[in-house]
């Protein structure tokens, strides 16, 4: 106990100085009143940085002690300390969440803690800010996280996913949220946490818990794989995010923001060279006592290098970004980036890099490499499949089609539908989980599919989520990956290409191809008969160059007419191949 209170006072340590130091230099606090305007105070001015420094460090040891006990070896002791850690860790995220609420309620009125807590009525306008909404989600986060780390019987990749989710809430506030590409910003901010959160805080976790543990060989590999992938993810999500604040790139060295944005970079190559030593000198030989010592030194010190980071982080989000990259650069209103104006071209040509979006298909792309460099007879014709799903599953979602599927129905018509059968058909034919090697534990019946496909049609064009969907990032996000995940669970049963828990029979296949149809047609034909769809939104979002609402409406139709049809035509040539065989056998 005594070490770990250490290597965790270590870290807060480095963190706090880097803090105070990027404060300074960036003017993020103790900037001098204006005489006549109201002050929050010192207390509020450094005890708000600090206090957000503290909240960071809690919520990413809480993540990474919760991958660390998701990495060990089953039959291992350590999950259940991790657990209890993390359980820790979460009342202290909490404790500091509820902290940052009330510092920040103290900024933005703008009063002092004292006088902000004698009027008690007060505190409710935090209800009411973006900022402190935030805290207040990731507040109820933490109470189920700590909550999920007592539940012994549940998977451990539950709690897990709560954590992750828990630490996305600011990256709809801030800096990122006044972006002049606003999603693009929000979407690079969400990466960079989620993966500095896995690989600090697992680190971090390896290091107190796992440093003198038998299981320590076994853990380490498995968790040096996720480290390069989340390097590679920070510096991409990073790069990203400088790209989108920075209005030109001579405001790296001219600004106090670019200036600590070069000292980020640095810090993240110090990172890298720690995990090279580590990969060539301590992850495959962590068994010997010596390299073991090797371990420890090396990951002390790459913790203190990543505290150090934070502490950047925390200093970066108080320090103003130079000029032309906040909120004057939105350009259109209603989507919060730009659009040039339509052209059937422009579906192809225009480009939006969506960080979290790319680092999420590059995730499928390398494993999938990764299994053919041990399969090398794998058929080629698999290997083109699955390439093709994610390639086209990029093009609609960073490139033209992305962009303009917000503003046109008919475009986000061809988002949707691509995303639900053509991309899921291709990603299914590509045999992932046969190419994997490993047991499907997963049950899909297709009569729960059939029941199960139509609704998200239903509620996204007879009640209000379509324009819900597409006035916001993070719930277009969301209706997207759920069409994907639908068409994927759908796309299993009817590529045949994967093994299926329980053998299913033609028939099966071929009722529910008639529904997937059947959904498709009757979705197209609405929207070629009904009134305008979601009118309010597309007739404010729509760019130059799109057609009338009504056009653009029928356009819509047709593609979930057509689309489908082309694309599910060679699963029913192949179902009607296997009903003719069947009845042969059968005489």
């Amino acid at each position: 106990m005594r070490w770990k209170t250490v290597y965790a006072g270590f870290a807060v340590g480095v963190g706090v100085v880097v803090l105070v130091a990027v404060l300074r230099f960036g003017g993020g606090a103790g900037a001098p009143a204006i005489p006549g305007l109201p002050t929050a105070g010192p207390l509020t001015d450094w005890g708000l940085p600090l206090t957000r420094l503290i909240h960071v460090v809690c919520g990413v040891a809480c993540v990474g002690t919760l991958l660390a006990a998701l990495l060990a070896p089953a039959g291992s002791a350590e999950p259940a300390r991790c657990l209890r850690a993390a359980g820790w860790w979460a009342l202290g995220w909490a404790f500091t969440t509820l902290l940052s609420y009330v510092l920040t309620l103290s900024s933005f009125i703008p009063m002092p803690v004292a006088e902000l807590l004698a009027t008690p009525g007060r505190l409710n306008i935090g209800t009411l800010l973006p900022q402190t909404q935030a805290l207040l989600v990731t507040l109820g986060v933490t109470f189920v996280v700590a909550a999920a780390t007592f539940a012994r019987r549940l998977p451990r990749w539950i709690p897990l996913a709560i954590a992750v989710f828990g630490m996305l809430p600011p990256a709809y506030v801030g800096h990122a949220a006044s972006a002049a590409d606003h999603d693009l910003a929000v979407s690079a901010l969400m990466a960079h946490l989620v993966a500095a959160s896995l690989w600090a805080g697992g680190l971090g976790a390896l290091l107190i818990h796992f440093r003198r543990s038998a299981d320590l060989p076994v853990v380490l590999p498995r968790f040096s794989t996720i480290a390069l992938c989340c390097f590679a993810a920070v510096a991409f999500s990073g790069l990203a995010g400088a790209w989108i604040r920075l209005g030109a790139p001579a405001d790296l060295w001219r600004t106090p923001y670019g200036l600590l944005l070069l000292a980020k970079v640095a810090t993240l190559a110090v990172l890298g060279w720690f995990g090279w030593n580590h990969r060539r000198r301590t992850v495959m030989g962590v068994a010997d006592r010596g390299v073991r010592g090797t371990f420890v030194r090396l990951a002390a010190g790459e913790v203190g290098v990543m505290a150090a980071a934070m502490g950047l982080a925390v200093g970066l989000a108080r320090t103003p970004p130079p000029p032309g990259g906040e909120v004057a650069g939105h350009g259109d209103p209603v989507l919060e980036y730009d659009l040039a104006p339509f052209s059937p071209a422009a579906l192809i040509s225009e480009v939006r890099p969506d960080a979290l979006i790319i680092l999420l298909l590059a995730l499928p792309a390398a494993g999938y490499l990764a299994g053919l460099r041990r399969v090398p007879a794998w058929p080629s014709g698999r290997t083109f499949a699955w390439y093709a799903g994610l390639a086209l599953a990029a093009l609609v979602l960073v490139g033209g089609v992305g962009g303009y599927a917000r503003a046109m129905l008919s475009v986000q018509a061809l988002q949707h539908v691509v995303l639900a059968v053509v991309v899921p058909l291709l990603l299914c034919a590509g045999a992932p989980l046969t190419l994997a090697g490993r047991t499907v534990t997963a049950v899909t019946r297709p009569g729960v599919l059939m029941i199960a496909y139509p609704v998200p049609f239903l509620l996204l064009y007879a009640t209000g989520w379509l324009p819900w969907s597409l006035a916001g990032y993070a719930a277009h996000l969301v209706t997207g990956a759920l069409f994907l995940g639908l068409g994927l669970a759908v796309s299993w049963v009817l590529a045949d290409a994967d093994p299926l828990p329980v053998p299913f029979p033609w028939i099966a296949r071929v009722r529910l191809l008639a529904v997937v149809v059947g959904v498709h047609l009757v979705v197209g034909a609405y929207l070629l008969v009904e009134p305008p769809v979601a009118a309010d939104w597309f007739a404010a979002a729509a760019p130059p160059g799109a057609p009338a609402l009504l056009a653009d409406q029928r356009l819509a139709g047709a593609v979930y007419l057509l689309v489908p049809l082309l694309a599910l035509t060679p699963v029913a040539v192949r179902l009607a191949a296997q009903a003719r065989a069947s009845q042969m056998a059968s005489r």
